[in-house]
């Protein structure tokens, strides 16, 4: 803005222009257009700026890289324009009165700046800092007077940060608060943000959750497939099974299943594959659109597909090498975390053919370049594990003593997932690999003994659990000869494992590989076989193939034999 002398005196193009909007260090700037003409004399325009920023309007306007702007528009523009967290906080603490938007802005671009950092120092510098926690305080202050666009925009902001601090978590509160007075206002988009981002907080009373479970149900029929997947994400995270959700959500996913994008079908595959949702009439139909369009997904997306299915026992040896077709020309550009998704989905499908490939992978993780982020927990255990199932551990014996200490340098993870799956590598420690002279620390025999026992304990009860138990008390059959009648007891104890079922006598072992575990029992078994136990894996799929209870007690009879005959040959 120009005082009225300074107008007459200016160029034509700056006689018709007002306020300053910022092009860049090199070139003018452009403003925004005036009157022509005016009656009364022109009055100075006050311009909010930052300090340091530019001069009064007295002196010649001078703009550095950061400028005034005359609304909330250009605050918020100018806070995007920002290229550090400093930067950031500092234009904040300097404009606290700017309106809502701009604070939703600078949150969000601090998320992005940080919220995936692996650099802890510069994490933790940024949420420590008090005018981060002046961002959120004005933010939760002014929660009552946004509409449900603007509450989901905040929470979509917040849930970038990886950790939760006391001031994101006190930020989230206030905003679940609000959010269930909200009825009929959420769009189907919206509204899934508002869950994942609550659940990624770890909202979870009991109004939040019934409030989104009520809203998702009047929305169930506009909702798209990465709606679907987002929804399905804040349930698992909340803890939360809702069987008739569930039901409404995966019919919703099959009928939209051609709107698919590559990206939605590969969080679709993840999320059921840690849900452990069996739902083989939509996984069939998503694995086809994806193995018939290969081609459209980036190497990433297919390491996580690979791991995905692989978990969920849906994924064959031909379909393993198509995706390891597709990955191969771009190994050497996968991150430490991609190889070994790739490396753990070949050691569950047991593809000793693609040993060549486990090779390549096992070398590409160990040779990381210098300087890289540090390997996550979660990638060291896979590797691990991956290395045991594979035989491949007294080929790798240094890479393999080298990632346990890594692993023991660590405290153990409050996930049971990854403690499982390094339930099997201990014991593989205990009964193959003496030799190595490997102590596992107390804390990890623990933390990984009692995740196993929780988790048998709670498979127990099952239904696919009853199912089979009621099978084998009226089955009866023949082996070579002989005739046999198993009584299995549940949960029974062989050497360091714990099985699904025992029958003590003739020493069959019997586990099911549900899609719910996160490794399969091929290794359990092969060390159970050497303490003498005559171990029996059914699997999922097929049990489910068996409709009747004739159907399935023929399919157990046929493995019991099958087991019973292999020990006496």
């Amino acid at each position: 803005a120009a005082s009225a002398g300074l107008e007459r005196a200016a160029p034509a193009w700056r006689r018709h222009t007002g306020g300053c909007l910022w092009r860049g260090a090199s070139s003018p700037a452009v403003c925004r257009a005036l009157p022509a003409a005016a009656a009364a004399p022109v009055q100075p325009r006050r311009v909010p700026h930052a300090v340091g920023l530019c001069k009064p309007l007295s002196a010649p306007l001078v703009f550095r890289r950061t400028a005034a702007y005359l609304d909330s528009s250009d605050y918020t523009t100018s806070v995007k324009s920002c290229e550090s967290p400093e930067e950031v906080l500092t234009f904040m603490a300097e404009h606290a009165d700017c309106d809502t938007r701009a604070q939703e802005a600078a949150l969000r671009l601090l998320g992005r700046m940080v919220g995936g950092q692996i650099n802890e120092e510069a994490y933790s510098k940024v949420v420590e800092d008090g005018r981060f926690h002046a961002i959120l305080s004005s933010l939760a202050s002014r929660l009552d007077d946004c509409d449900a666009r603007m509450l989901s925009l905040i929470a979509d902001a917040s849930a970038r940060f990886r950790t939760s601090t006391k001031e994101l978590s006190e930020l989230a509160q206030r905003l679940a608060e609000v959010v269930v007075r909200r009825e009929d206002t959420f769009s189907p988009r919206s509204l899934t943000n508002v869950a994942i981002a609550l659940a990624v907080r770890g909202v979870r009373d009991v109004a939040t959750v019934e409030f989104i479970r009520a809203e998702a149900f009047k929305l169930m029929d506009d909702l798209d497939p990465d709606h679907c997947v987002t929804l399905l994400e804040a349930f698992r995270r909340w803890g939360v099974f809702d069987r008739q959700l569930v039901d409404f959500v995966v019919e919703r996913m099959c009928d939209e299943v051609d709107r698919f994008a590559a990206r939605d079908v590969v969080e679709a595959f993840g999320v059921v594959s840690r849900i452990g949702l069996p739902r083989g009439f939509l996984l069939r139909r998503l694995a086809t659109l994806a193995f018939e369009n290969l081609g459209q997904f980036t190497p990433r997306e297919l390491t996580k597909m690979a791991y995905s299915l692989a978990k969920l026992r849906f994924l064959t040896p031909g379909n393993l090498d198509d995706l390891v077709d597709a990955i191969s020309k771009n190994a050497n550009r996968l991150t430490p975390s991609q190889i070994t998704e790739l490396l753990y989905a070949i050691a569950m499908v047991g593809s000793m053919h693609q040993i060549d490939m486990a090779r390549k992978l096992v070398d590409l993780y160990m040779n990381t370049e210098k300087g890289a982020p540090r390997k996550s927990l979660g990638s060291l255990i896979d590797f691990a594990w991956s290395l045991c199932a594979l035989d491949m551990v007294d080929e790798y014996e240094n890479e393999f003593k080298a990632v346990l200490a890594e692993i023991f340098d660590r405290s153990p993870p409050q996930n049971r997932v990854p403690l499982i799956k390094f339930f099997d590598v201990i014991c593989a420690l205990q009964l193959q690999h003496k030799a190595f002279g490997v102590e596992v620390p107390q804390q990890w025999n623990a933390a990984c003994g009692d995740a196993d026992r929780f988790e048998m304990d709670r498979l127990e009860s099952s239904r696919l659990h009853n199912e089979i138990v009621m099978r084998f008390d009226q089955l009866r059959g023949t082996a070579n000869g002989t005739r046999w009648q198993l009584r299995m007891q549940r949960n029974g104890k062989c050497g360091p494992y714990t099985v699904d079922m025992l029958d003590e006598d003739s020493k069959v072992a019997l586990d099911v590989e549900t899609v719910s575990w996160p490794v399969s029992r091929r290794m359990k078994h092969k060390l159970l076989e050497g303490l003498g136990f005559r171990p029996l894996r059914l699997d999922y799929w097929e049990w489910r193939r068996a409709r009747t209870e004739e159907d399935q007690s023929t399919f157990l009879e046929r493995e019991v034999r099958r087991v019973l005959e292999e020990a006496e040959g």
